[in-house]
């Protein structure tokens, strides 16, 4: 039973140390518990950067990457921006994944052009 005991206490202070590491860090915007003064120990304001949208894990066909290239091409003259563009046909593909990749690249030209109106 002690062992159990002292396997808990050990695992809780790992716990604790790893999450104001987080803290720290700026990924975790609420202190669990802290040894420093009142002061110290109030939640800090962060503020986090934009993450960008993640990369696929699997590598595209030289056909699928063409048409990638194509529809952010065409994307990228009303934004002027390529890194927009991707992440814009990234989260319409996402949200739509039994479109075509041309319907992605249209229905967020559309969205484009609705909200300039």
């Amino acid at each position: 039973m002690d062992v159990l005991l002292a396997l808990v206490v050990i695992g809780f202070i790992a716990w604790w140390i790893r999450y104001n590491q987080l803290y720290s860090s700026g990924a975790v915007k609420v202190p669990f518990f802290s040894l420093g003064t009142q002061s110290q120990s109030k939640a800090k304001r962060v503020r986090v950067a934009h993450r960008p949208a993640p990369r696929a894990t699997t590598k595209a066909s030289p056909a699928a990457q063409r048409e990638i290239g194509q529809a952010v091409s065409k994307i990228t003259t009303y934004t002027h921006n390529s890194e927009v563009s991707v992440r814009l046909l990234h989260s319409t593909r996402q949200a739509n994944m039994s479109k075509s990749m041309d319907w992605c690249a249209e229905k967020v030209i559309d969205d484009i052009l609705r909200d300039r109106r």
